[in-house]
């Protein structure tokens, strides 16, 4: 009777366990899956983007450059929050500037980039 006793608690421990896992396992392919989806959707996005430069102009003094830019591709990119301006200097010094709401634009130690559509 003891034996039986102490098998239907392993027997429950065991169940437990293995319910427990399961449950674990099935959240982290959950999470995996949202991550592919949500992945999926951006490469969506950057494939369809394509951006070339058409001019750059720096003023007589060097304290200004206008950069005009061309959308080739087929994605609508007035949604200025979200992009990435990165500035490359001659030097080789790289610059992330992040897109501000309240300027509209990016702004940089006195340097303006306004976000126009």
């Amino acid at each position: 009777m003891e034996n039986f006793i102490i098998a239907l608690v392993c027997i429950a421990l065991l169940i437990s366990g293995v319910l427990s896992i399961s449950m674990s396992a099935l959240s982290s392919i959950s999470t995996v899956s949202d991550a592919l989806r949500q992945e999926e959707v951006l490469s969506k996005d950057m494939l369809s983007t394509s951006i070339s430069c058409t001019s750059a102009v720096t003023n007589a003094g060097g304290t200004s450059v206008t950069i005009d830019i061309q959308n080739d591709g087929k994605k609508a990119l007035a949604d200025y929050d979200a992009w990435d301006v990165i500035v490359r200097y001659g030097d080789g010094d790289t610059l992330w500037i992040p897109y501000s709401a309240s300027t509209p634009g990016w702004t940089i130690s006195g340097f303006f980039f306004p976000g126009r559509i």
